[in-house]
């Protein structure tokens, strides 16, 4: 019994451990409310480029393309009519140049805006045309 407590011991410490180590791992903070114009929409490659309307601190420049992707898998972009807070859920081929859109982005994805590499987690079309 006691050679049984002695190898199960550390097994169970070690289980313990790496289920507290696992818990403990750093979550991907979400940025949302990126203020964007779509420039243009590529349904193929599934990615859009846009540009910045903010005056300061901005993140995407003149020009950034972006990988939507995961995003149109999801289902995240969204329509919300701001007289009657009815919401649309539409795809890629909804949204047009010259539109206003607000991006969600995990931090994680910031980094690669640059490199035109960065997925996005959600948009919101902000233009008002949807009926």
């Amino acid at each position: 019994m006691k050679r049984i407590f002695s190898i199960l011991t550390p097994v169970l410490f070690a289980l313990i451990l790496s289920l507290f180590c696992y818990g403990c791992q750093k979550e991907s903070v979400l940025y949302t409310g990126f203020d964007v114009e779509l420039l243009e929409v590529d349904v193929e490659k599934q990615t859009i480029r846009v540009r910045d309307l903010r005056e300061e601190g901005k993140t995407f420049g003149q020009d950034c393309t972006l990988d939507c992707s995961e995003l149109t898998e999801r289902g995240y972009i969204l329509y919300v009519n701001y007289d009657t807070s009815e919401e649309t859920y539409l795809s890629l081929s909804d949204l047009q140049p010259g539109d206003e859109l607000f991006l969600s982005i995990h931090e994680s994805e910031l980094a690669k805006v640059k490199s035109g590499k960065a997925r996005l987690y959600g948009i919101q079309l902000g233009t008002q045309r949807l009926s």
